[in-house]
């Protein structure tokens, strides 16, 4: 493939595909990430190129495979940073609550659960949050206040 064709047939593909990343993902810069990575994969792949026979579906598989990768790394990297935090030994009292808070963190949705570690774990800020997940500043405090309600039953 040339490079005239890689810019006429993928291209054009890169909306839709930025779409699928930030749906994917979450997050803008994720997205946008993502998709450039597809690009350059795609760009030192021309020659190999000449095989595929849909673009578009060859592309969303790769970029699906790109946005897993991203997702566990992250995945990864926040245990290891969330186990960090965490004390070495809790006090007997105190474990019994501590696997009740525990429980009634892990059955709250995925969602809810990345939103709790970036405000709790990594004390970041409503205005940061809004801008690293593109939620408002309003929609975070009103999520927040559903997230804090649903772990007081549960607890």
């Amino acid at each position: 493939m040339t490079p005239e064709e890689f810019i006429r047939v993928y291209l054009p593909l890169g909306d839709g595909l930025y779409r699928v990343a930030f749906r994917l993902l979450g997050k803008r810069e994720e997205a946008e990430d993502a998709v450039q990575d597809l690009y350059v994969k795609i760009w030192n792949n021309l020659d190999g190129l000449d095989r595929v026979d849909n673009p578009e579906a060859w592309c969303l598989v790769v970029l699906r495979n790109l946005c897993i990768d991203r997702l566990r790394t992250k995945g990864a990297q926040r245990a290891v940073r969330a186990g960090e935090e965490l004390p070495d030994e809790v006090p007997p009292e105190q474990s019994g609550r501590l696997e009740q808070t525990l429980s009634a963190v892990r059955s709250l949705p995925a969602r809810s659960r990345e939103l709790l570690h970036l405000r709790l774990v990594e004390d970041l800020s409503y205005a940061e949050i809004s801008r690293e997940t593109g939620l408002s500043e309003n929609a975070l405090r009103v999520t927040f206040h559903r997230i804090k309600q649903q772990l007081k039953k549960k607890i």
